[in-house]
């Protein structure tokens, strides 16, 4: 029975050592400190946005949206028409399908296998954000983001993403300038990341998604020779439509499918969600131990006995201690 017991107990180890590992990327998340370099109000201030000159923007003014063609929905025209008209001086390309996949067929052919083989149209949408921010810099909108300012004070920075809540960054958002290094890091992990989850809501998120990209972000700030000054962080306040943010959300997520709700719920619970697993591993363990002293004829209510007469004890001499 003792090499059993050894046995049961080397399996949970490997086991733990196991998830420990397949979950280490969503715990590096949830340790990491997202708000070491972000932009301050003082260089948000809208009455500074006349004082901005061209001489001083790293990133290049740029828009980059994407679209499976041209004909864009009714919900979406507006924000692509404010984008526009705040920002006038702004080259602004819509990149289609077909305009995406030639891009990379031309300047990255290494990729497109894994391109073309992507199952859910967002993956493309999410990759040739990278590609193109990495290889012409600008900044990078979805189509669902309204601007609501001039995207000047955010082209200060060498590069910078949007928070996510509760933690991570968003990808609808992104600004850089040409071959920076955390993009190339980004594009240069897509086919490691290329996996098939089952859920296809989850498949998207970790494949090519936000939770890909705040992986990705995390990695970087531990690699060896990068710079917190690299990378600024717009906070999610200033990306929700109120005053003085530069976005506004405006319906979208249509690529969101039955499951996402679910992964929705997880992401909005994170503390029920860790109290509700490690409640189930315990009743697993518990379930075993019950299993074991059965298989081995051994009085598994002995523990409990042995705990209840402790704090019978302790209540005995609590009280006795009160009433001296």
């Amino acid at each position: 029975m003792r090499n059993f017991l050894k046995a049961l107990v080397l399996a949970h180890i490997a086991l733990a050592v196991y998830i420990l590992f397949c979950f280490s990327d969503i715990i590096g998340l949830l340790i990491q400190n997202w708000h070491t370099n972000i932009f301050t109000s003082e260089e948000l201030d809208p009455d500074r946005e006349g004082l901005i000159s061209t001489d001083s923007l790293l990133i290049p003014q740029i828009i980059h949206q994407t679209y499976k063609n041209t004909n864009l929905p009714e919900a979406w025209k507006k924000g692509q028409e404010a984008c526009i008209k705040l920002n006038p001086d702004y080259k602004y390309v819509l990149w289609t399908d077909e305009k995406a996949r030639n891009f990379i067929s031309k300047n990255y052919p290494w990729f497109l296998t894994t391109w073309d083989g992507y199952k859910f149209p967002i993956e493309r949408a999410d990759a040739i954000r990278y590609f193109v921010l990495y290889h012409y810099g600008g900044v990078y909108i979805d189509l669902d983001d309204f601007c609501k300012r001039r995207l000047d004070p955010l082209l200060t920075a060498p590069a910078f993403v949007t928070e996510s809540e509760p933690v991570g960054i968003s990808n609808d958002v992104m600004g850089s300038v040409p071959h920076h290094p955390f993009f190339e890091k980004m594009l240069r992990s897509l086919q490691d990341h290329d996996r098939n989850l089952i859920l296809p809501y989850a498949t998207i998120l970790f494949s090519t998604g936000p939770v890909f990209a705040s992986i990705l972000y995390e990695k970087y700030f531990r690699s060896p020779g990068s710079k917190i000054e690299d990378i600024k962080m717009l906070l999610s306040k200033n990306c929700n439509g109120k005053d003085h943010s530069f976005f506004k959300m405006t319906k979208g997520s249509s690529w969101h499918r039955g499951d996402a709700k679910y992964v929705l719920a997880i992401g909005r619970h994170i503390p029920l969600t860790v109290f509700v697993s490690t409640l189930f591993v315990l009743s697993i363990l518990f379930l075993e131990w019950c299993l074991y002293c059965m298989y081995t004829c051994k009085d598994f209510y002995r523990p409990f006995r042995i705990l209840t007469d402790k704090l019978k004890l302790r209540r005995k001499v609590l009280k006795r201690s009160l009433s001296d």
